[in-house]
């Protein structure tokens, strides 16, 4: 099921630089990237970089990052969006921060101290807990997942009963099995972005490959996760290659454009005319649109004039797209020593039912509390699924309640200072994302699509590539992170470069 290491060369080679001769005035031709995320602003900056003069980013919001939203709180920032750093081997945001000293640092949630609390504030002894770990993980990366024809959903829950009934776990209780199902279910939720694991085949043609390497890597400094936008683009302070110019964004991107038609077959000589909900209208010899998938499959059936080939629909129609939500609470005082720097919320069903009957029943949705590097004070509960949604329509007094109650469950007997402030993303509501990242599902597999299928770029009568795609989304073996949005930025400038020589 996983790939293999040849092919991720392979992949990491297409996003190499092409050397070119410069675009001249006369030939320059006119690019339009919607959207000003990280794939936007890579598609950009190696367009620019490599001579592409005639570039215009239409961003709908009124700053660049798309889901990297790094957010000052607390005396520092947060990250709302992306946080971390997902390895180091094979990511193209680790080997371009890396050569900056100090830039990355190991997150204090990499330290490998995650703890398993029961709903009575019973903490689930180490021991016990990396056996049950690894055996899930076992089972999720296990090859019999190809053959199986269900949900794994289906396939976890059987071979999990499987194992448990072995000698080797005859000391775990029914109770902490059916807890700690629970939560491996609401880790993994959390993990690809689904509401249920029975919403996702067993046996996915697409497969993350995971870069090798630290899995949780933080950034330094004020700017946070957003400083790789300034590297990708030549305008980090100490840029390390002098051969990049840099790309001045702000002359390129017009904030506030919302685009809601892209018509690729839009005149007579060829033209592609790209409008804004706003009346304004823009015309390009190739379009990138990098937005999510969210958002396409909420407008493509109106966005796309003619509609789009039906590669493409099934791709948008197929790859699944779900919503991770965060919450920040700054408090008075440093979090309690003891509490770690990782929590998974282990329920008894009891316990459970009682909160479903109470007002913070929306708590549900919470999975896991980490603490934030550099912000002693800050504490963030990670929420998942339809519950998760459904929370980001509730006030701030609700859900600053229901975070306390929570703690008085998983937290007893430690002291928590007084609530200062929160902040949270609502990014399944915001019309500009409507979810966090991209992931597989049975209807996927079922359409036989995937992330290549949707970054097939859409051409017109004389072979020309008008419309491309980039985004997380569009690749295949990094969907879902920054580093897999960059490189289908690149991929995309990529094959225009290409053609264009």
């Amino acid at each position: 099921m996983k790939w293999s290491t040849s092919l991720i060369g392979l992949f990491v080679c297409l996003t190499t630089l092409v050397d070119i001769v410069p675009v001249n005035g006369a030939e320059n031709p006119r690019i339009i990237i919607v959207g000003a995320g990280a794939a936007g602003i890579a598609a950009a900056s190696r367009l620019y970089q490599k001579g592409f003069r005639n570039i215009t980013i239409l961003e709908a919001s009124q700053r660049l990052g798309g889901r990297i939203r790094t957010t000052p709180f607390g005396g520092g920032i947060v990250e709302l969006g992306a946080q971390w750093c997902h390895g180091e081997q094979g990511n193209v945001v680790y080997q371009l921060a890396s050569v900056y000293s100090g830039l990355l640092k190991s997150s204090i949630i990499a330290d490998e101290d995650a703890v398993l609390i029961r709903s009575t504030g019973v903490r689930v002894s180490e021991a016990v807990a990396e056996r049950l770990q690894t055996m899930a993980e076992g089972i999720i990366e296990s090859e019999g997942r190809d053959t199986f024809d269900g949900s794994l959903g289906e396939y976890f829950t059987q071979q999990y009963w499987k194992q448990l009934a072995t000698p080797a776990f005859k000391d775990i209780s029914r109770d902490l099995a059916e807890q700690f199902l629970v939560y491996y279910h609401n880790y993994e939720r959390g993990y690809t972005a689904y509401d249920t694991w029975y919403e996702v085949a067993a046996s996915e043609t697409d497969s993350y490959v995971e870069p090798a390497g630290n899995q949780d890597i933080a950034w330094n400094g004020r700017k946070g996760f957003s400083t790789i936008l300034d590297i990708v683009s030549g305008n980090h302070p100490g840029t390390t290659n002098q051969s990049l110019t840099p790309v001045p964004l702000s002359k390129l991107i017009t904030y506030g454009k919302f685009v809601s038609s892209i018509q690729w077959k839009g005149s007579s000589d060829g033209d592609v005319i790209v409008k804004a909900q706003d009346g304004t209208s823009y015309e390009a010899d190739n379009v990138i649109v990098t937005v999510s998938l969210g958002v396409l499959k909420e407008n493509n059936a109106t966005m796309f004039t003619p509609a789009l080939p039906a590669v493409n629909q099934r791709a948008i129609n197929g790859l699944y797209f779900g919503t991770v939500n965060k919450i920040f609470v700054l408090f008075d005082a440093p979090i309690p020593e003891d509490f770690p720097n990782t929590v998974h919320l282990l329920w008894y069903k009891s316990d459970l039912a009682a909160l479903r009957q109470s007002p913070y029943a929306w708590a549900e949705a919470v999975s896991t509390f980490f603490r934030i590097d550099n912000q002693p004070n800050i504490l963030m509960a990670w929420m998942n699924g339809a519950e998760g949604r459904r929370a980001e329509y509730l006030r701030d007094a609700p859900i600053r309640e229901g975070i306390l109650h929570l703690l008085k469950i998983f937290a007893k007997n430690m002291t928590f200072g007084n609530i200062q402030g929160l902040l949270r993303s609502k990014w399944s509501s915001d019309r500009l994302f409507r979810g966090s990242y991209s992931s597989r599902s049975i209807t996927t597999e079922n359409l036989n699509t995937g992330a290549r299928a949707l970054g097939t770029p859409v051409r017109n009568a004389a072979n020309e590539p008008v419309l491309l795609f980039a985004g997380e989304a569009t690749n295949p073996i990094h969907y879902s992170t920054v580093h897999g949005a960059i490189d289908s930025g690149f991929r995309e400038a990529n094959r225009l470069i290409n053609y264009y020589s």
